[in-house]
């Protein structure tokens, strides 16, 4: 369709409109039509109308930069908070069936994709474990690692906002059903006071120090410096070892290095995770906009029709984990959730079942998800090739 809104070089208004729609897309998200039109699937739906009629333009170098920038920073800004030592020490009896249940992920994958193919497998099989192992931040960062086409990032997003919902009401529901502790050999809820409830307070006090935090809006700017300071360190090495390509790997790596080793600088940023939701949202918005429409349709359909068979092929993996483990189920789910979910899906079902021990674990795992995932995804597109 003929372009008859902005110039494809019009870096601040296209700008604008993808800031629009993501302030609308969170306010969305924050009012009472959240359930009808969840945040992160608005913002794949207003830029990419927007192109399609023609106000924002198809292509632009725009785009291109949003990209190469947005996705960095974000990683940067989002893994800010991870901390490694925490992960190990309080995760508990969660983190062995987390790490099965992602190595379940890849086989469910890899058993999907012998039932259905793909032209593009081997970048479908990466974004999908990038998503279900860590995060949509770990999709993005794998999209733009692997060079994924843009119209099959936007389908894999648009059946991740309908699937992973979907996938936590199955586990809610499980987890209160005798059918699962017949299944595992467990009852549910077996492991109850086995978990401290601490929540991690007192390592989050080891590096969050109030009296070091400076007043607003400094902790942000200094949030902000840092990490645009790191990717332009990483993009230089990258390009200097002509490895440009893979250069989020290494800025993943220094985003969970940095903030471990010197866990003090915590102190001094502030608003590091609302900029890199920010930064995420501008890539998703950036990635819509480029979508045809005509031709997302069937594509979304058959990716959706995948990604659902490999969730419920993982299902039956993490089932067979939890009979081998002898876990708890309300553990074994909350640990697949975890990386499928994410770390607020994973707080929310733990508290609303009672279990309020595995709050911190469920989040501690997920958030080592986000930490290799991205790795993982791409060393699975390197082997296949």
């Amino acid at each position: 369709m003929a372009n008859f809104g902005l110039p494809v070089e019009g870096i601040f208004p296209i700008l604008w409109l993808l800031l629009g729609a993501i302030a609308i897309s969170i306010a969305l998200e924050r009012s009472a039509y959240r359930k009808y039109l969840p945040g992160p699937i608005m913002v794949l739906i207003i830029p990419c109308t927007l192109a399609n009629i023609g106000v924002l333009p198809a292509q632009s170098p725009v785009y291109d930069g949003i990209s190469g920038i947005a996705i960095p920073v974000g990683v940067l800004l989002l893994l800010l908070k991870a901390d490694i030592g925490e992960i190990l020490r309080s995760s508990g009896k969660m983190l062995p069936p987390f790490l099965l249940a992602a190595v379940g992920v890849v086989l469910a994958i890899g058993l999907a994709g012998q039932l259905m193919q793909f032209e593009n497998e081997g970048s479908l099989w990466a974004l999908l474990s990038a998503l279900f192992i860590g995060s949509v931040l770990n999709m993005v960062a794998t999209a733009q690692a692997i060079q994924a086409d843009e119209t099959l990032v936007a389908a894999v997003l648009a059946a991740n906002a309908l699937l992973a919902p979907l996938y936590l009401a199955i586990l809610m529901v499980l987890m209160q059903s005798r059918l699962i502790g017949w299944l595992v050999g467990v009852a549910p809820g077996a492991s109850a006071g086995q978990f401290a409830a601490h929540g991690g307070a007192d390592a989050k006090a080891r590096v969050t120090d109030g009296s070091r935090a400076p007043a607003p809006p400094l902790g942000a700017l200094l949030a902000l410096t840092y990490a645009l300071g790191a990717f332009l360190a990483v993009d230089w090495v990258a390009t200097a070892l002509g490895i440009q390509n893979y250069a989020i790997l290494l800025v993943t790596l220094v985003a969970v290095a940095v903030p471990n080793l010197f866990p003090q600088i915590r102190s001094y940023l502030a608003g590091a995770r609302e900029m890199g939701m920010i930064a995420m949202f501008l890539f998703i918005g950036a990635v819509s906009a480029q979508i045809d429409l005509g031709a997302l349709g069937y594509s979304s359909l058959r990716v959706m029709l995948f990604a659902a068979m490999a969730l419920g092929i993982n299902l039956v993996f993490v089932v067979a984990i939890g009979r081998a483990l002898k876990s708890d189920p309300h553990v074994l789910l909350l640990a697949s959730l975890a990386g499928v979910g994410g770390p607020t899906s994973t707080a929310a079902v733990a508290a609303a079942q009672g279990r309020d021990d595995l709050v911190t674990p469920g989040i501690l795992c997920a958030l080592l998800g986000v930490v290799v995932s991205t790795f993982v995804a791409v060393l699975l597109f390197q082997v296949l090739g």
